[in-house]
C-alpha cells in the first residue's frame, strides 16, 4: 500500500456519528493529505485533492465517491454530501492550496476513463506545460461536447491549478494520459487535426467530423511526430496581425469553431 494513500472511507451522512473536530496539524491524515500537494504523491497513491464547495459538489453529482471529505468547523454542509469531518480553521489553512482557504477540501479516488476511443476523437495536449491552460482546454473541451480528452506529457491535469481552472469540468470529460512517445501512434486511427501557428487550413473550411484537435506546448508548439502524424492542420487567421495566441485561448478557438459553432 502506497503510505501516502489515504484510506478513510466516507459514508452516507449520518448527524449522530460526525467525528469530533480535527484541529492538530501534526494529525497523520493531515500529513497524509499534505503529501498530495505533489503530484508525484498523488499520482503513485492514485488520488487527487478538490478544494472548493462547487467543485466538490461537481464531482459529487457527476457520480464521484469521496475518500474522504473535509469541512471547516461551523461552515455549512449541503445535506446530500456524505458524513465531513469537521476541521479547524488551522488545519484548513495548512491543507488549502489557494490563497484564501475555502474550507472544503475532498480527496478522491483518480478517475478511471472508459476505453480510449480513437474514431471518437476529442482533444489531444501535445506538450501543455501550464496547468493553467490545461484546465481552461479541458473546460472548453467538456463544453464544446467533445468526448474525451488525451493529455500527452506537459502539465498533469489532475493538479490542484489544473483542476481549479476546470471549473468542474474534470469531472464531466474522461480524461486519458498518454507516453509522449507513443501518443501519435495510439491516436493514429482516428483522424488528427495539428493546430499550427501557419501553413494550416481555417478551422471554419473544414468538414464537421469526429477528430482529435491536437494543441502543443505554449513554447515550442507540436513536435514533428504530432504534425507528420496529422491528416489536417488548421491554422487560426489573425487579420489584426498578431503572430499567435495563447495555447487555451486559440485551442478553444479552434474546437467551438470546429464543434459548437455549427
Amino acid at each position: 500500500m502506497n503510505p501516502h494513500a489515504v484510506t478513510w472511507h466516507c459514508t452516507p451522512r449520518n448527524p449522530w456519528t460526525l467525528p469530533r473536530v480535527l484541529t492538530s496539524t501534526d494529525n497523520p491524515l493531515v500529513k497524509a493529505i499534505l503529501h498530495l500537494h505533489q503530484p508525484r504523491h498523488a499520482r503513485a497513491a492514485g488520488q487527487l485533492l478538490v478544494e472548493g464547495r462547487r467543485l466538490i459538489a461537481d464531482c459529487l453529482a457527476a457520480g464521484w465517491t469521496p475518500l474522504h471529505l473535509l469541512v471547516r468547523d461551523g461552515v455549512e454542509v449541503p445535506a446530500d454530501w456524505p458524513t465531513a469531518l469537521p476541521i479547524g480553521g488551522k488545519v484548513a489553512e495548512r491543507l488549502s492550496q489557494a490563497a484564501t482557504a475555502s474550507g472544503y477540501l475532498a480527496v478522491f479516488p483518480r478517475p478511471q476513463p472508459p476505453p480510449l476511443d480513437p474514431a471518437r476523437g476529442g482533444l489531444v495536449l501535445a506538450g501543455v506545460a501550464d496547468p493553467g491552460n490545461v484546465g481552461t482546454l479541458i473546460r472548453t473541451a467538456a463544453a464544446c461536447g467533445l468526448a474525451q480528452v488525451a493529455v500527452s506529457g506537459g502539465a498533469d491535469p489532475f493538479a490542484h491549478k489544473a483542476i481549479q481552472a476546470t471549473a468542474g469540468a474534470i469531472a464531466r470529460i474522461p480524461i486519458h494520459l498518454l507516453d509522449p512517445t507513443t501518443g501519435p501512434a495510439v491516436l493514429a486511427a482516428g483522424r488528427l487535426c495539428a493546430l499550427v501557428v501557419s501553413g494550416g487550413q481555417p478551422p471554419q473550411s473544414l468538414p464537421r467530423l469526429p477528430r482529435w484537435i491536437v494543441v502543443g506546448g505554449e513554447a515550442d508548439g507540436l513536435t514533428e511526430s504530432w504534425i507528420g502524424a496529422a491528416t489536417e492542420r488548421c491554422t487560426l487567421p489573425m487579420p489584426g496581425g498578431t503572430e499567435s495566441l495563447n495555447a487555451a485561448i486559440a485551442g478553444s478557438i479552434a474546437m467551438y469553431v470546429l464543434n459548437a459553432a455549427r
